[in-house]
């Protein structure tokens, strides 16, 4: 004699329903974030190359100042190595907008042969943002997830 069974198979399209609707959120979660990761580190790709920017147009700026006194060069006031003072800021419709670069300068050696003087100045310039608005100078306290600071650090000479 059989055993009549009805419905034996019953319930096991639900279970794996279940289980593949759970495999496939988890994918989606999983690259929902991943793309969300790339994104942020584009972000700061951008942000660390105007970074790098605005360090660059600060030391153009020190070698601008350097020059314009070529009989006898000097540090631009303010520029102290180690206590400058001077803060550039990038404004107005520029893409380096809310970055800053701090400048700092010293005489590293003077030379006189025949007749002829040489000075040759170290420059350091940081650049960072986005600087804190009570004080924009570089480095500053990197209190938001965009900051970003680049160095340039060089010799010039005249």
């Amino acid at each position: 004699m059989s055993i009549y069974r009805p419905n034996s198979k019953r319930g096991f399209a639900l279970p794996s329903a279940i289980f593949l609707l759970t495999v496939l959120a988890a994918l989606g979660a999983y690259i929902v974030n991943v793309h969300s990761s790339q994104q942020q580190g584009m972000l700061l790709d951008v942000q660390g190359e105007r970074a790098w920017q605005a360090a660059n147009a600060g030391m153009e700026w020190a070698r601008y100042k350097l020059a314009a006194t070529p009989a006898s060069p000097a540090c631009p006031s303010g520029t102290a190595w180690g206590a400058s003072t001077t803060s550039l800021g990038f404004s107005g419709t520029t893409t380096l907008t809310g970055f800053y670069a701090t400048v700092e300068c010293r005489l590293v050696e003077q030379t006189n042969v025949l007749g002829v003087s040489t000075w040759v100045f170290e420059t350091r310039v940081t650049a960072c943002s986005p600087a804190a608005a009570a004080e924009p100078r570089c480095p500053g306290a990197p209190a938001t997830f965009g900051y970003v600071e680049r160095q340039l650090q060089g010799l010039v000479s005249f």
